[in-house]
């Protein structure tokens, strides 16, 4: 990152406090240790009972020579003063002034720290600041998500100190704290963090910044979590990578780079820094309005009896849209009476989200956007929290799943991908609609974020709603099953190399050339063959020519286990193959191998050629390279080392099943030796206990 010799010129900045229960002591804490001449304005927001005046004016004004200020509406926002909000209102920033908003008169939960964090969040960006003080309850704690998604600073007072420390534990809670420090030291904390902000020109970081160096900051993130930060827009990286740099007081990206090899803490800092995002229970409450006024009533009563509705919402983060969904199919499946089952897939990449999401144990505050009377059908209270039901949780799975590199499912009815496509390049947005295509059956529906568009995909879709981005799914999607496989393989390969880390047996990337190689190979010499590569667990890593002919994608989730994927009548042949070249470590020739399509007429007749591949040092660990050779192409005759006989084809299927059956009992008797073994350490566990 480069360094300006000259400061830059101060962008305002407006710093937003919470504070509720015990908040006088700690904003007086506060506001003495800020300058006199401050740049910044000071927003507080307070529970205040709007039934009594506040006196917060007065008792603040004893302890600072800021102006203060009550807001009004449409009043401008100016440096160096100090905001009160008025009792009856809540607060918002609309077109750059504030705006005042009534109070609920019902009794709902009134969370103004988190509509006023979210607002000023959209407002300011970069260029502003949450605290959260003294209080009880948990306001503020989606708002400063807001804050941190925006590319602004958290600041927490620690919870030791405050006079009631519901209010900060639960804003740590959320692990978006950039700080964490005595009330008194904020002041300090925030000067630091704004002037290194105005030391680096950051806007021109956007177009100066050193590519070379950012890839190898990047490269340092996917050796670590497999996951390619290269593909998500430059301009969000560094934004989040200069908060990094200022709360750390570096001074340059190159520092950083430093600093990140010699800290491994930082590598998950950063990591979770990428992936923080903003979700909320019926998030754009207008696009569920339309899928539970229209598109589910029709998707419901288009199902008979016994079926299954299948939906997939990516990047479902902490599980608030995936049971958004849940509640309206249900809703709706009650209300016809229908029995049909639902089965809602929600993936995400960060294991910390999907942990949140499993549990379903959301704090009061998370859940105000919901009516009373689905927060009492879906959900139960359990200590200051709620938790979700067992007719909701049991009709979401909740899997770790990338969309930019795994495979999709598919045959969905509904797939949901709001708000992820903006973080990602180009080219990367369209790889992703291509896949999100494919997921979908004919006539599903597929909806974006309100930023987001289906780009050269657009014909293969009918708009249902263009302002909120719903779309119907009118062509037969592109089958990929080729390309999937193939890109299974570099999360494969990163897997074994951290194994192989774990084990001390660190290998050679050029490994992994050397084996594309030998497949290429393979297929040249096999005249154009499908040929998959795959490891000791069956495992597909590569995936060439026309193997798709024979693979089948499962109805459910996904799978890179070949046996999973063929036909019955192909998958045993070859299992016992690989099994076969294993114990022989020679290639093996299987001939005669019927194939059968959907009507159960005869497809095709093929030639299973397994061919071992060494893989490390240890003693009979191997990879295969199996080719599938259509029987009207001719074959090397030299290569084969042992080929099926034809006219005993029934013995040798019969002798195949008896080492197939010999080779689970083994795998049984380890597996029960494993079980015993495990038995054993918990009962010297509970010994100990």
């Amino acid at each position: 990152m480069t360094t300006n010799t000259k400061t830059n010129k101060a962008t305002h900045v407006i710093v937003g406090i919470g504070a509720s229960a015990g908040g006088l002591q700690a904003l007086n804490d506060f506001f003495d240790n800020v300058p006199t001449a401050s740049l910044y304005s000071y927003i507080v927001v307070q529970h205040l009972s709007p039934d009594h005046k506040s006196l917060m004016a007065e008792l603040l004004g004893k302890n600072t020579k800021i102006p203060i200020e009550v807001i009004e509406d449409e009043g401008e926002i100016k440096a160096n003063c100090i905001y009160l909000i008025p009792p009856t209102n809540n607060l918002v920033i609309k077109d750059g002034k504030f705006r005042l908003l009534e109070k609920p008169k019902d009794k709902s939960l009134n969370l103004p720290i988190d509509l006023f964090f979210e607002s000023l969040a959209n407002h300011s960006k970069e260029h502003c600041a949450g605290i959260i003080l003294s209080g009880t309850g948990s306001d503020g704690s989606r708002g400063i998500r807001a804050i941190k998604e925006k590319g602004g600073v958290v600041m927490v007072q620690q919870p030791e100190q405050a006079k009631f420390d519901g209010m900060p534990r639960n804003a740590i809670k959320t692990g978006l704290a950039d700080f964490i420090v005595p009330v008194e030291r904020i002041s300090d904390e925030l000067s630091n963090y704004f002037e290194a902000q105005s030391s680096i020109d950051f806007d021109a970081e956007l177009y100066q910044y050193d590519e070379r160096l950012l890839k190898e900051i990047l490269k340092v993130l996917k050796t670590h979590t497999a996951l390619d930060f290269s593909l998500y827009k430059r301009p969000t990286l560094l934004r989040r990578i200069g908060r990094r740099v200022r709360v750390l007081k570096l001074d340059s990206l190159e520092g950083y780079f430093e600093y990140l090899k010699t800290h491994k803490e930082e590598v998950q800092t950063l990591y979770k820094e990428f992936l923080i995002g903003v979700t909320k229970f019926f998030r754009d409450y207008k696009v569920w309005e339309l899928l539970a006024e229209g598109i589910i009533p029709e998707l419901v009563a288009s199902k008979d009896d016994g079926d299954v509705i299948k939906v997939w919402d990516v990047g479902c983060s902490t599980g608030e849209e995936p049971f958004s969904l849940g509640i309206l199919f249900l809703e709706e499946i009650e209300k016809q009476d229908k029995d049909v089952s639902l089965k809602i897939f929600a993936t995400d990449v960060s294991q910390d989200h999907l942990d949140i999401a499993s549990r379903g144990s959301y704090s009061e505050n998370v859940l105000s956007d919901l009516s009373k009377d689905r927060l009492k059908k879906y959900f139960r209270k359990h200590g200051d929290d709620f938790v979700v039901k067992d007719n909701l949780r049991k009709c979401i799975i909740f899997s770790n799943h990338d969309i930019t590199n795994d495979p999709p499912f598919k045959n969905m009815d509904v797939v949901m991908c709001r708000n992820l496509l903006i973080y990602l390049q180009n080219d990367v947005q369209t790889k992703v609609i291509h896949l999100l295509h494919y997921a979908l059956k004919q006539d599903g529906i597929l909806t974006l974020g309100s930023s987001e568009s289906l780009g050269v995909h657009k014909d293969n879709f009918e708009e249902i709603n263009r302002k909120w981005n719903i779309y119907r799914n009118i062509e037969s999607s592109e089958r990929l099953k080729t390309e999937m496989l193939n890109s299974t393989a570099e999360r494969q390969t990163f897997k074994r190399h951290e194994n192989g880390m774990k084990n001390g047996n660190v290998q050679n990337y050029s490994n992994t050339q050397r084996l594309k190689e030998e497949i290429s190979k393979a297929i040249i010499q096999q005249y154009g063959a499908a040929s998959v590569y795959i490891d000791e667990n069956f495992q597909i890593l590569e995936a060439m020519g026309a193997f798709k002919k024979y693979a089948q994608l499962p109805e459910e989730g996904f799978t890179t286990n070949l046996i999973d994927m063929l036909p019955e009548e192909l998958a045993g042949p070859i299992k016992n193959t690989v099994n076969k070249a294993k114990r022989k470590r020679s290639q093996i020739l299987y001939k005669d191998v019927e194939v059968y399509g959907d009507d159960e007429e005869l497809q095709t007749r093929l030639d299973v050629l397994v061919k071992p591949i060494k893989n490390g040092v240890a003693e009979g660990d191997f990879h295969f390279i199996i080719t599938l050779i259509e029987q009207d192409r001719e074959h090397n005759k030299a290569i084969i080392v042992e080929r099926a006989d034809i006219h005993k084809s029934s013995q040798e299927r019969i002798r195949d099943l008896e080492e197939e059956l010999k080779e689970t009992q083994y795998e049984l008797s380890n597996a029960l030796e494993e079980a015993e073994t495990s038995n054993e350490e918990l009962q010297a566990a509970n010994e100990e206990l």
